[in-house]
């Protein structure tokens, strides 16, 4: 961690600790200790990094979970909208508003 507070400050670049998660990912259940700026970083559970939710054993079951919950509500406001739109604008509403966020990040 030094090294790169160190490369930081050589491009002078900052390094925000209070923003910075630690998330040990390893079969070995070995603490970790890591000091940022001189703040020591906790490791956490899960991290969040641009609306992907990790967890430490890389299974990404909460992701996962948040998903199918927002995307669950996102189908019932389209079941209410139904008797509004064609097959067509419904499609649409799909596309854009549950497929769009179930396909993001995905490799497949």
């Amino acid at each position: 961690m030094n090294t790169i507070v160190a490369w930081g400050n050589t491009w002078q670049v900052k390094f925000a600790p209070h923003k910075t998660q630690l998330l040990h990912v390893s079969r070995s259940s070995a603490a970790l200790r890591l000091i940022c700026d001189g703040k020591t970083l906790v490791p956490q559970d899960e991290v969040e990094v641009l609306g992907v939710t990790y967890d430490c054993r890389l299974t990404f079951k909460a992701h996962i979970e948040r998903l199918a919950r927002e995307s669950s509500g996102k189908l019932a406001s389209l079941r209410m909208m139904s008797w509004l739109l064609d097959s067509k604008g419904l499609e649409v509403l799909y596309k854009v508003q549950v497929r769009s966020s179930m396909e993001y990040a995905c490799l497949g």
